[in-house]
């Protein structure tokens, strides 16, 4: 007799890791926590737009329960390839001098340098991060360094 394959949940039947509520409480905490200027008020309408789609993805991680901010405010990112974790710190400037040792004109190198240097994890484990991982590590980047 053959057997029936197990019943995978797809995405739509995964339940939240938190609530919508409490993510957007978090990412709030964490804004504080960081003293980034979130503020839409001061935003014109292009930086508004890139700010709305980096708290998206933020908090879309925080709903899946591969982003917590932990006690002390800081982001602690799990990646999908099982690797270990991403704690992003608050950024000082040893973490952006990371990006003077990158070529002009090679922003994505840089922004990877900086994050590679703030978690501690180096650019090569950044850089290999899958796209689904890479959208919230960039998300996060550009929140600490707008």
């Amino acid at each position: 007799m053959a057997s029936t394959p197990e019943k995978r949940e797809t995405k739509a039947e995964e339940k939240p890791a938190m609530g919508l509520d409490v993510a957007e409480s978090e990412f709030e905490r964490f804004a504080e926590a960081m003293d980034l200027d979130i503020d839409p008020a001061k935003m014109d309408a292009d930086d508004l737009k890139g700010f709305e789609k980096h708290k998206r993805l933020i908090i879309e991680a925080m709903v899946a329960g591969r982003l917590v901010v932990n006690t002390s405010g800081e982001p602690v990112y799990t990646p999908t390839d099982g690797k270990g974790v991403l704690t992003f710190p608050e950024v000082v400037g040893a973490h952006l001098m990371a990006a003077d040792l990158r070529k002009k004109d090679h922003d994505v190198s840089k922004m990877l340098a900086v994050i590679g240097e703030q978690t501690g994890a180096g650019i090569t484990r950044i850089a290999a991060l899958k796209q689904r991982d890479l959208r919230v590590v960039l998300a996060l980047g550009t929140l600490f360094l707008a």
